[in-house]
């Protein structure tokens, strides 16, 4: 089945299964990429999508092609994978996501308190931000638990806990096809050697040791059982390609040792508590926020103090 619709880069991984990519997204987090499972007369008689979280346009551009699309599968809470994801159900898609986190698609408030936002800021931050990127809530969310194994009409997908990115966060495993999809994990190259961010962990709940152990596991089964790897902001990986794994680990080594440039840079005496992380604030370690403002400001600001409490614990972790 050759499919096309503007706006979208559709890449084949392998028979049957597409990777779905949004072009232009309207705003940093509105998007993520997805995969696309075809219908199978062996097994899955209608089409699944995995995460591919993009505009209402193009999910109804999508489904006057692919007409037997049933489930929508969300990988997590964050809102680059739950903005959108309304647009499926308005068509008739069934959608799952994984718990507790599967309440930030039905209420943006959940959202709110999932992630912390709570502890520093006013909800009237986040319905800004809820805004810029289009989120409209679900009527209803099915849930999983992460690890569970997915049955939609006999094709099977492996759900993997990757926890350091945030406390629902799934990969996912197609065993048929041997696709590994490591979604958020931190492999956000868009084409081979143009760099991301990197690995995200700029939220209370997110650890920096985890997410190591994360990166691990998914070498190791990319490694041992699959053919591909594809993931929410990247190029398609063949095995045994290790590039994916390599740099997410560079990028956190990268990231730590601007920490440890900036502390350098600050009076010995201050080297404990909030005065600590203010002072690291004000050097704008991880993001441009003396170009920000207002609400983006305020959300980056939080976002930053969480990614250099995350390495000051790995820092303590790693002197023990």
């Amino acid at each position: 089945m050759k499919i096309h619709v503007e706006g979208l880069q559709i890449t084949p991984v392998s028979q049957g299964i597409l990777l779905i990519h949004q072009k232009r997204p309207p705003f940093y987090f509105s998007c993520c990429d997805g995969l696309l499972i075809l219908p199978n007369k062996e097994n899955n008689r209608n089409a699944i999508i995995l995460d591919a979280n993009i505009e209402p346009i193009h999910v109804r551009a999508l489904v006057k092609q692919v007409e037997s699309i049933k489930n929508y599968v969300c990988s997590h809470g964050h809102m680059d994978h739950i903005a959108h994801v309304h647009a499926w159900e308005e068509l008739g898609t069934k959608i799952w996501a994984p718990h507790p986190e599967n309440s930030c698609l039905t209420d943006l408030k959940h959202f709110y308190e999932s992630f912390g936002f709570n502890d520093k800021l006013d909800f009237s931050v986040i319905r800004q931000f809820g805004k810029i990127n289009g989120y409209e809530k679900c009527k209803k969310v099915n849930t999983f638990e992460p690890g569970d194994v997915l049955d939609f009409d006999g094709y099977k997908i492996e759900t993997i806990p990757l926890k350091g990115h945030s406390k629902s966060h799934v990969g996912f495993f197609l065993p048929e096809e041997k696709i590994l999809h490591v979604s958020c994990l931190g492999f956000d190259m868009k084409n081979p050697g143009k760099e991301g961010f990197g690995p995200w962990y700029g939220f209370k709940e997110c650890s920096i040791s985890q997410y190591l152990l994360d990166i691990d596991r998914c070498e190791k089964i990319f490694l041992q059982n699959a053919r591909y790897l594809t993931s929410s902001h990247s190029y398609i990986v063949n095995h045994p390609d290790l590039t994916p794994f390599k740099y997410m680990r560079k990028k956190i080594g990268e990231n730590h040792a601007k920490i440890e440039h900036a502390l350098k840079n600050i009076n010995p005496k201050i080297n404990t508590g909030e005065e600590l992380i203010g002072e690291l604030l004000k050097q704008d370690i991880f993001f441009p926020k003396r170009k920000m403002k207002d609400f983006l400001l305020e959300i980056y600001t939080l976002w930053e103090e969480w990614m250099i409490k995350k390495h000051l614990e790995w820092r303590r972790d790693r002197q023990k």
